[in-house]
């Protein structure tokens, strides 16, 4: 150490100042950070409704079926089949990330926050899988979207049909039009 010059800490108003931007910073983040934060829930329905979406344009492009399937808790996942055979089902793959197309809420992005409820509407009940048979699908009819539970064929899709997502009081259905299938977020 050279001489004349001493060593020092913080002096109480740095100490202070310190102190008030973290305070700032902190009232900043937590409301964004809150579990009440309706952008989660917004994220989420435009997540589900990108991979509705998706589901529909795959099937256009490989001409046989896409299975939506809600059936594990948090998730939605897509898979497809030129030939709509029992077996030879593949994941499809998120085209920006190229991984499989898994939209899972109970995950980190959502902290398992909010539920995802797949309603896909046959005879007044609601299921969790769907098939979308295209052009040249070997299927219940082409063109058209099927309800499925457990590999059982249960019907066309009727009026009502989406995926209800839940963050504490809130609610979002993003909504699957039986006819055209065109998705509709909220």
């Amino acid at each position: 150490m050279k001489p004349g010059r001493s060593s020092r800490g913080f002096t109480l108003l740095e100490t202070l100042v310190v102190a008030l931007l973290i305070g700032i910073v902190a009232l900043a983040a937590v409301p964004l950070l809150s579990s009440q934060n309706p952008t989660k829930l917004d994220v989420a329905a435009a997540e589900v409704g990108n991979a509705l979406r998706f589901a529909i344009s795959e099937v256009e492009r490989i001409g046989g079926c896409v299975w939506v399937d809600g059936s594990v808790s948090g998730h939605l996942r897509v898979y497809s089949s030129a030939a709509c055979a029992i077996s030879g089902w593949g994941v499809v793959s998120d085209p920006l990330t190229k991984r499989a197309l898994d939209v899972s809420t109970s995950g980190p992005a959502f902290s398992g926050l909010v539920s995802m409820t797949p309603r896909f509407m046959q005879g007044g009940t609601a299921y969790t899988q769907l098939m979308i048979v295209g052009p040249g699908g070997v299927g219940p009819g082409t063109g058209t979207l099927h309800v499925f539970q457990g590999g059982t064929y249960r019907g066309p899709l009727e009026a009502g049909s989406g995926v209800v997502l839940t963050l504490g009081p809130q609610t979002a259905a993003v909504a699957f039009n039986e006819i055209t299938g065109r998705v509709t977020l909220p």
